[in-house]
């Protein structure tokens, strides 16, 4: 769900500022919408599931993202859009490659939306209980912890950060209805790959991306999503040929 919400920041705000708004307000707006629209899921969606499980939850985000995605296509096509770059000018050169200051924004999003989580879920206390929940929710339910509450502000947190992150990007990887499918996958590879923490999830989508670019630019653009579900793919072989309790057991005679 959360790359249908990086595609909810950019739709949004390229819908606002058709509508005559200035880039600031309208990407504020599209933020919010994309909040509002998170904590909607998690009232009718998600806290109505009966039997909650990883899988289950899955199921039903995959299916409330289906549907996010078929509103945008037929109220707004499936014709991709953009936005200006927040900061217009010619492009520089760094080691032979052209990097333009919209890349800079970008890293910039990217330390401060990083270093804050990493700093909010290990230094406060309501970020150390926003981890436990996620952690063992019958554990922290134990000791007091509303779940529900937690649960609805993780779901509104995701659907700030992709807003942001939807935003920032818009300019440079353009925005359309079906960009949130391969962005959430792309997302969900680095942080398998990362180990789930938020260091390691940021160094693995730096890494992959530049793979990708370095396979789009060497091999062929239309190459570079089958090279991230190539990574995900010999990640997980990987992952389970060393899973202990995968392995056959060798009986002693």
């Amino acid at each position: 769900m959360t790359g249908e919400f990086v595609m909810l920041g950019g739709m949004m705000t390229w819908v606002f500022v058709e509508a005559g708004l200035r880039l600031p307000v309208a990407a504020g707006l599209a933020v919010c919408c994309s909040v509002v629209l998170a904590i909607i899921l998690d009232q009718l969606v998600i806290r109505p599931v009966k039997y909650p499980s990883e899988i289950i939850y899955m199921v039903v985000t995959i299916a409330a993202a289906s549907v996010v995605k078929g509103v945008f296509l037929l109220s707004f096509g499936s014709q991709t859009h953009t936005i200006e770059q927040f900061i217009p000018s010619m492009p520089f050169h760094i080691a032979g490659a052209s990097v333009t200051p919209q890349v800079l924004c970008i890293i910039g999003a990217l330390a401060l939306i990083g270093g804050g989580l990493f700093l909010f879920v290990s230094r406060t206390f309501f970020g150390k209980a926003l981890k436990a929940s996620a952690s063992n929710a019958n554990g922290a339910r134990l000791i007091g912890v509303n779940i529900h509450m937690f649960m609805l502000f993780g779901f509104g947190l995701a659907g700030a950060i992709g807003a942001i992150a939807g935003v920032v990007i818009t300019p440079v990887t353009f925005t359309g209805y079906s960009v949130g499918l391969m962005t959430g996958i792309k997302g969900l590879v680095a942080a398998m790959v990362g180990g789930w923490s938020i260091l390691g999830t940021v160094i693995a989508g730096l890494i992959i991306g530049q793979l990708e670019g370095l396979s789009a630019g060497f091999i062929s653009p239309g190459w570079k999503d089958a090279f991230t579900l190539s990574v995900m793919v010999v990640f997980l072989i990987g992952r389970t040929m060393s899973f202990p309790a995968l392995k056959p057991v060798r009986k002693e005679r």
